[in-house]
């Protein structure tokens, strides 16, 4: 008779996952949550239609509703929109006069405010994933949508790229702070210390993570990154890993480095017949690098999406379009065709005043033109990379075809939470970001490490795989509104941990 932790190891192996539009249907959940807080905004200041919308969609979603997600969604919009059909026609009377206003208003200086459509995708994509990381372990939870074994999709799958590629774009910030700086760069030893000190602690959780599930009888599934490696070693290593592209990229945009990045490591995949592939699947476990081939191998194929994940960084983390945003770090303004007074100025005074060229007006683009943009070009990739390749998507290996599905959906719902918040939003930002998703967004990380740790709990406490649906609510709802409370009183505290 198998033990609990036999049976929960093959509750989560051997899964084939789901669909991408079903997927796609899924994460909606978030979307139209966003477009009912923006709806009931004479009830904003309410946690609880706050943790509601938020937070019970979102677990709702994945668990009873995974079935009828049109239904969920309806539930949502429809007492949304009666409720407050006269706010809408009042909001978007607003913004249309609100948007002339700014139009006729000229940004003197770069610089980097808070975003708040950033804000919304990034808590609401790590909320699921957190709900995700213990709701995987109760039946209540459709096998398709944990992680598959080795070809398929499904949405724990995305939640794993898309956590790199968001950490990506939150890292273009202080690449747009060293242009700011009049001292320019750091040198590249020193930002090479720094990397190693932001990735230090991760690291250590990573270790202490393995340690423990080898020692704990935790369940362990070795195909998903190895047998001692897992997704904090990953993020532990991103950060230094890539500093050293940084010279490299003062010649050659990150857009193109990740891009070679991606090929290079297919390629190699699938040169001389796949023998690194077949190594990959039906390699020996016999020492350090082929037990841990999953999380060592799919680390490049990480380093190209968090690559990807700066370079769309550059253009919606500033306060106004800058000189070849698409794919370069700038803070030189370039608004309605000229430059800064500041630019003019010193241009005048050095009579090297040029005009723009045609190739600057292309690329530098708005938040909303460079999503659009970039969706459009990444759709298209992501289709001719999946009709011509050989094999399917791959999150164990995190080859092409996946990292071009990561950065097609990103750059995709990235659009359409800035379309959202410039149609219904405003210019006060406590306006435009739900407060749990702004606690949570405030301290991503640690929010991540605690539902890690909270789940192992409750896996040792409960034998979850036995629960009953209701059983598996109950914890699940109780889960949430523990990491939804413990993320509001460090925000309230003020209190920002930073790993």
């Amino acid at each position: 008779m198998s033990t609990l932790k036999e049976r929960k190891e093959e509750f989560v192996s051997g899964l084939d996952g789901g669909s991408i539009e079903e997927i796609n249907l899924v994460t909606s959940v978030s979307l139209v949550s966003y477009v009912c807080w923006y709806l009931y905004s004479d009830n904003r200041n309410s946690i609880w239609l706050d943790f509601v919308l938020n937070w019970i969609s979102m677990l709702l979603s994945i668990t009873k509703y995974s079935d009828n997600i049109v239904l969920l969604n309806l539930l949502l919009i429809v007492p949304a929109v009666i409720f407050n059909a006269n706010n809408i026609k009042n909001k978007l009377f607003k913004k249309q006069n609100s948007n002339k206003i700014q139009k006729n208003d000229e940004i003197k200086d770069f610089a980097l405010p808070k975003i708040p459509f950033l804000t919304a995708y990034r808590s609401s994509m790590l909320v699921i994933t957190m709900i995700a990381i213990l709701a995987v372990d109760f039946q209540i939870f459709p096998r398709r949508f944990a992680k598959v074994e080795t070809w398929g999709t499904s949405l724990m799958d995305l939640g794993v790229g898309s956590f790199v590629f968001s950490n990506g774009i939150v890292a273009a910030r202080s690449l747009l702070k060293d242009k700011m700086s009049p001292n320019g760069k750091n040198p590249l030893f020193q930002r090479i210390i720094v990397s190693f000190r932001s990735g230090g602690t991760l690291l250590v959780i990573g270790l202490l993570r393995t340690y423990f599930v080898k020692n704990l009888e935790y369940q362990e599934h070795v195909t998903e990154y190895g047998v001692h490696w897992n997704f904090f070693l990953t993020l532990a290593f991103l950060p230094p890993a890539l500093v050293l592209v940084d010279p490299i990229a003062e010649f050659i945009p990150r857009v193109l480095i990740a891009l070679g990045i991606g090929l290079t490591y297919e390629f190699c995949q699938l040169y001389n017949e796949g023998q690194l592939l077949k190594f990959m699947i039906l390699g020996p476990r016999t020492n350090i690098f082929n037990s841990n081939r999953e999380g060592i191998l799919s680390f490049f194929g990480y380093c190209s999406i968090f690559l990807l994940g700066q370079s769309t960084g550059f253009y919606i983390l500033g306060n106004a379009p800058t000189k070849n945003n698409l794919y370069k770090p700038s803070v030189d303004i370039l608004l309605n065709g000229s430059s800064t007074k500041q630019s003019r100025r010193s241009n005048i005074k050095n009579n090297q005043q040029k005009s723009i060229s045609t190739w600057d007006r292309l690329t530098t683009v708005t938040p909303i033109a460079g999503l659009l943009l970039s969706s459009l070009i990444s759709i298209a990739i992501y289709q001719i990379i999946m009709a011509y390749h050989p094999y399917n998507i791959s999150r164990r290996f995190a080859n092409l075809p996946y990292c071009s599905w990561v950065v097609a959906y990103n750059l995709s719902f990235l659009s359409m939470y800035c379309l959202i918040g410039n149609l219904l939003g405003n210019d006060d930002y406590d306006s435009k970001v739900p407060i749990t998703l702004e606690a949570c967004n405030r301290n991503g990380l640690i929010m991540f490490l605690l539902s890690n740790v909270t789940t192992g709990v409750v896996n040792m406490m409960i034998p979850t795989i036995d629960s009953t649906d209701i059983e598996a609510l109950a914890i699940l709802i109780a889960y949430s509104l523990f990491l939804c409370g413990v993320s509001m009183i460090l925000f309230k505290k003020g209190w920002f941990i930073k790993i």
